[in-house]
C-alpha cells in the first residue's frame, strides 16, 4: 500500500494492451514466458500476478518504451539484456490479484558460461533460442503476447492457447508426464542455484526427476558445484523457499538432498530446531500476514544458524548486526520477551519455543496493529 491507502498498479489487461501496442510500434515479437505458461498449461491457479516479457529485438528499450506509457519505473540490468518495470508504491495487489506492479522484460538470448557457477555472458538470439538455454523443459514454453490478450479479453479458452505455444524442449509432454527435465547435461554445474530451484518445483509441482536429470543433480551434488556459488547466492536460494507454501518441507528436501554440505546454512545433522519452528510458523502465517511471515522465517534461519555456533556463516551471507542481534533476543526470548519489539520477532519467538506466554505477547502485538 501506498502511505494513503491506494494500491499501486495497473489492470493486467491494461498492461498487455499497452505492452502489444508497443510491440507494432517497433516491430517486435513480444512472447509472454516462465512459470505463468506452464501453470496455463497445466491449468493450475497463477497465484500472485507477474508478468515476463521475452522480446526478439531489444529488450531494454522496449521496456523503457511501455514504461513512459504506464507510468512505471524501470530498472535495466544492461549485461543481462533485461529491466524491471515497477509502479509508484510498495506493489500490493488487491484482493482479486488484478493489478500489477511489475513487469519483466528480456531480449530474446543466448547465454555461455565461462567457468562452472559464474554469471552467464549474453546475446541476442530467437526465442527459440532462449527457451533452449532456459532451466527446465517445463519452464521451455512460451505463447505469443496476442494470444495471452486473447484470453484476457475472453476471445480464446486456455485449451486453445496452449495449442499455439512454442515448445521447442518438449515441455508440454513433460508436463503431462509430470517430469522434471534438465536441457543440457551439465545444467546444474553451468548454474548450481537450478538444484534449489529443481527441488522447490518438485515438492510444488509434484514432480519427478528424469533419469538423466537425476544423475546430473547428484554428479553436481557430489562433484562439489555448490562451492562455486558465493554465500549470498545460496542464502538467496533459501529465502526464495520462504516463498513456498510449507517452507519447511522444503528445506527439509534442501538437506536431505545434500545441499547444506558446503556452506551449512541449515546443519545436516540437527536440522530439527528450525523444521519444527518453520512448521509452527506457517501455521501462523494467515494471521500474521506474508510479509510478516517472511521476516520472521529469516530471523529463525539466522537465530538457527547462531544456535549452531556459526555466525561465520552468518557473516558469510552478508547478514548484518541488527538482525544477529534480533535473532539472538528470540533464542533468548523466554527470559527477555518483553524486549522483543517487532511482531515478526515475536512470531519467530513464539515458533522457537512454544509457550502460553509468547502466545498471548503474539496476540497483543497482533491485536495492537488491528486497532
Amino acid at each position: 500500500m501506498t502511505s494513503g491507502g491506494t494500491i499501486s498498479g495497473v489492470q493486467i489487461a491494461t498492461v498487455v494492451s499497452t505492452a502489444l501496442d508497443v510491440a507494432s510500434s517497433r516491430r517486435e515479437r513480444a512472447f509472454v514466458v516462465g512459470g505463468m505458461v506452464r501453470d496455463l498449461v497445466m491449468l493450475r491457479p497463477l497465484g500472485d500476478f507477474d508478468l515476463d516479457l521475452v522480446i526478439e529485438g531489444d529488450g531494454i528499450m522496449f521496456a523503457r518504451d511501455l514504461g513512459e506509457r504506464l507510468g512505471f519505473s524501470v530498472r535495466e540490468h544492461g549485461p543481462f539484456l533485461t529491466a524491471k518495470l515497477l509502479a509508484a508504491g510498495s506493489g500490493d495487489l488487491n484482493q482479486q490479484g488484478t493489478l500489477l506492479s511489475e513487469v519483466d522484460v528480456a531480449t530474446a538470448r543466448r547465454e555461455t558460461y565461462e567457468q562452472p557457477g559464474a554469471l552467464p555472458t549474453v546475446s541476442a538470439a530467437s526465442i527459440e533460442e532462449d527457451l533452449w538455454r532456459r532451466d527446465f523443459s517445463a519452464n521451455a514454453i512460451a505463447i505469443p503476447l496476442e494470444s495471452y490478450g486473447a484470453l484476457l479479453a475472453g476471445t480464446t479458452s486456455i485449451g486453445e492457447l496452449t495449442g499455439i505455444v512454442t515448445d521447442p524442449c518438449g515441455g508440454r509432454a513433460d508436463i503431462q508426464g509430470s517430469t522434471l527435465r534438465i536441457l543440457h547435461p551439465k545444467s546444474f554445474i553451468d548454474d548450481p542455484t537450478r538444484l534449489f530451484r529443481a527441488v522447490r518445483y518438485l515438492s510444488r509441482l509434484s514432480f519427478h526427476f528424469d533419469m538423466t536429470t537425476l544423475a546430473g543433480f547428484v554428479e553436481a551434488v557430489k562433484g562439489g558445484a555448490l562451492a562455486t556459488l558465493s554465500p549470498r547466492r545460496v542464502w538467496n536460494e533459501v529465502l526464495v523457499a520462504l516463498d513456498e507454501e510449507t517452507p519447511s518441507e522444503v528445506i527439509q528436501e534442501f538437506v536431505q538432498r545434500g545441499l547444506f554440505g558446503h556452506l551449512p546454512i541449515v546443519s545436516s545433522s540437527d536440522p530439527l530446531w528450525l523444521l519444527e519452528a518453520l512448521e509452527r510458523l506457517e501455521a501462523i502465517r494467515g494471521h500474521i500476514g506474508n510479509e510478516m511471515f517472511q521476516q520472521a522465517g529469516r530471523v529463525l534461519l539466522v537465530a538457527n544458524m547462531l544456535r549452531d555456533g556459526r555466525e561465520d556463516v552468518v557473516r558469510a551471507v552478508h547478514e548484518g548486526n541488527k538482525i544477529i542481534q534480533r535473532a539472538s533476543a528470540v533464542l533468548l526470548a523466554g527470559q527477555t520477551a518483553e524486549s522483543l519489539r517487532l511482531i515478526p520477532d515475536v512470531a519467530a519467538a513464539y515458533c522457537a519455543h512454544g509457550g502460553v506466554d509468547l502466545q498471548r505477547l503474539l496476540e497483543a502485538c497482533l491485536r495492537e496493529v488491528r486497532r
